[in-house]
């Protein structure tokens, strides 16, 4: 991220301004959401119980791996319960993102949603049937409220925030001739509209941040009920992953002012959307 001289977005103008946005989001009839998967920090015990690595070594992973403080990103007047939707348990333990099954590419990995093994091929848990039930029962509570989400509203505009650091990236994830970006924007064709995309490319690069479209990671979050068309709603989704240094220092110290770029950043596509709803749409709106 470079020192390009912008306006700062302030915690106090984004409570101000809170009214006015969802005023503006009840007009266009997008109602936005972030969905936090990636950075719980609670570890069952039930689910504890399988890991056959020292403690110690098992949450140096986990530090590692989850995407530290990510929600910090999100513009204040929209970190409410009813906007941010946060999965609270350590993605070693669960992790909510992947498919149940063999169409999940992490599993030749033994990352699929039930770990066996850290980004470095370290085996970390015992994997059993039972843990992959026990297990499976936060995964579906966590679908079950997102589907519920999709069920309450007649349009979403779906934010999946994700953070990443180098040094877990799969090998062959990554292109020699190309450097890693500052945000990865991650699009699936099926619910990410192009304008959105644009307009998401050119708000962070005016923030400063250099801009990468399904790389190193790709594709988007999508709830089970829009998948299998059970849920009636207009849904639009986007992946922001950030590299963990263009917010943090090496301490994992978070860079204020890089924060309040990202979140000037996010809050700028809003407005965009407030003005535009069309932005959010590929095809023929539902209803």
């Amino acid at each position: 991220m470079n020192n390009c001289d912008r306006k700062k977005y302030s915690e106090d103008d984004g409570k101000r301004n809170a009214d006015e946005f969802q005023q503006g989001f009840d007009a266009s009839l997008w109602y936005p959401v972030f969905h936090v998967p990636h950075d719980g920090n609670e570890f069952p015990e039930e689910l504890l119980k399988s890991i056959c690595i020292p403690m110690e070594n098992f949450k140096a992973c986990h530090e590692k791996m989850r995407d530290k403080d990510v929600s910090i990103l999100i513009p204040p007047s929209y970190q409410t319960n009813n906007r941010v939707y946060a999965f609270s348990v350590s993605r070693l333990l669960c992790d909510v993102e992947r498919f149940i099954g063999p169409e999940e590419v992490m599993e030749q990995y033994g990352m699929g949603f039930c770990y066996e093994k850290a980004f470095d091929g370290t085996v970390i848990k015992r994997v059993t049937e039972e843990l992959r039930r026990k297990t499976r029962k936060y995964y579906e509570d966590h679908h079950s409220r997102i589907n519920r989400l999709c069920e309450q509203h007649r349009r979403i505009l779906f934010i999946d925030m994700h953070s990443y650091s180098k040094e877990i990236i799969p090998a062959d994830f990554l292109r020699a001739e190309q450097t890693l970006p500052e945000l990865c924007i991650g699009v699936d064709k099926s619910i990410t509209p192009p304008r959105l995309v644009r307009a998401a490319v050119h708000s962070f690069q005016e923030a400063g941040l250099s801009v990468a479209i399904n790389y190193p990671y790709s594709g988007c979050y999508v709830p089970e009920s829009i998948m299998n068309g059970k849920a009636a709603c207009d849904f639009a989704g986007i992946m922001l992953e950030f590299q963990r240094n263009a917010y943090m220092n090496e301490k994992n110290e978070r860079i204020r002012e890089n924060v309040e770029r990202i979140r000037n950043a996010i809050q700028n596509i809003l407005h965009t959307v407030i003005r535009d709803g069309s932005l959010c749409t590929a095809k023929p709106l539902k209803r």
